[in-house]
């Protein structure tokens, strides 16, 4: 890079919450770019405030040389009325803050969007402004995914989203989608340059390890799930399906938190699952390795639902980068990708017994077949979402903008 290039990345979250979009500031920041951060409180999963923040003081920070603004955005809490206000409270309080960045240069916006896509708003207000590019990364498709969670699929709820949607969409400049079915989606809200969207799919950010030390019993057949522990990961299945398992020597290891633990713990608890069923809680990053390189499977699960089809978890990544063979309870992105890679077992529905099955095959897998699934499930995940590779495309893309 001939000059130094300054990047303003526009996120709902970021460190110390566990996003990949922490990563990505941080190899950007390597490769030489000045980047800086606007955010929010933290306070993803749980819904409240990490220790030490809090809208009583000013919570802007520096964290490895990068400069974190941070608004003062309302904390999830629980309950749809919360959700909303917390998703409002972020454009409203980031255009606020944007006041605070006016005597910095950027030469590019990067907008991390996982839900909701209004995080985009105050990007556009600066770019309208100083003529910035806006380079926009899509995790989740609206209102496609608002209407999944919630269930609000009203014409009076879903037509402002969809004009906000396609808004957003017209004033940015890249529009990097993390699957290939959420390309035409996002085209057809376009009239023209629909070539600006482009297949971008998260890289891993971990890799394999070799097992240093035993964190399951080694005579369980241990299948490990990693991420988010919410309502869209449709874990209720797990629960069903640890039921009819008791007789096999399967052990689900639950790495992770989010909104639908503690209901889930509890029925883990009511049906005397307690030590077939085990939470590890949320672990850094660096540790997911470890728990993987113990892993007889991972599992990848979504419930059942068009816009979850289009989705390619993050997590399928992380599995495959360790060389994990998966147990997928998916249809859509996820099953193909399982399926093309022939890294795992895909169940034919997303049930509890389809779940069963798809364990029992893997279970009934013999040594030869079982390690040709740890092959291929390297070797894809290297040929498909190498992070080099896919951030040389990246940057390549900016340097165009």
């Amino acid at each position: 890079m001939s000059e130094k290039r300054s990047v303003l990345i526009i996120s709902q979250y970021f460190y110390p919450e566990q996003f990949r979009i922490n990563d990505l500031a941080l190899e950007m920041k390597n490769r030489g770019y000045e980047v800086t951060v606007l955010t929010g409180l933290p306070n993803y999963p749980k819904g409240e405030y990490f220790k030490g923040y809090s809208k009583d003081k000013n919570c802007d920070e520096i964290w490895n040389g990068i400069p974190i603004y941070r608004c003062n955005l309302e904390a999830r809490k629980t309950g749809s009325i919360n959700l909303i206000k917390n998703y409002i409270s972020f454009v409203y309080e980031a255009n606020k803050k944007l006041k605070d960045l006016e005597h910095l240069h950027f030469d590019y916006i990067y907008v991390f969007e996982v839900s909701p896509i209004t995080v985009a708003l105050p990007a556009i207000k600066l770019k309208k402004k100083r003529n910035i590019p806006v380079i926009i990364n899509i995790q989740d498709l609206w209102p496609e995914n608002i209407v999944a969670v919630t269930g609000m699929d009203y014409p009076f709820v879903v037509k402002p989203i969809e004009q906000m949607v396609k808004y957003i969409y017209k004033n940015c400049d890249l529009i990097l989608t993390a699957s290939k079915s959420f390309v035409p989606n996002i085209q057809k809200y376009l009239k023209k340059d629909k070539e600006k969207v482009i297949f971008w799919p998260q890289y891993s950010i971990v890799s394999k390890e070799e097992k240093t030390k035993n964190l399951f019993n080694e005579d369980d057949f241990n299948i490990v799930f990693t991420g988010n522990i919410g309502k869209a990961q449709g874990l209720d299945l797990v629960i069903e399906a640890a039921k009819q398992l008791k007789e096999t020597p399967i052990r689900w290891q639950l790495v992770g938190d989010g909104r639908e633990e503690d209901a889930l713990k509890k029925a883990v608890h009511d049906n005397g699952l307690d030590d077939i069923v085990i939470f590890h809680g949320r672990k850094p990053e660096s540790e997911i390795p470890q728990y993987l390189a113990n892993a007889d499977a991972a599992l990848l699960i979504l419930k059942p639902d068009p816009v979850f089809e289009m989705t390619l978890p993050a997590k399928l990544q992380t599995y495959m980068a360790c060389g994990v063979p998966i147990i997928g309870c998916v249809s859509g992105e996820g099953k193909r990708t399982i399926d093309e890679s022939h890294a795992g077992v895909v169940s034919q529905e997303i049930s509890v017994d389809g779940l069963v099955k798809a364990c029992h095959e893997m279970l009934n897998k013999t040594k030869k077949e079982y390690d040709l699934l740890k092959h291929n499930s390297l070797q894809y995940g290297f040929n498909n979402f190498n992070k080099e590779k896919l951030l040389n495309e990246l940057f390549e893309k900016m340097r165009g903008k």
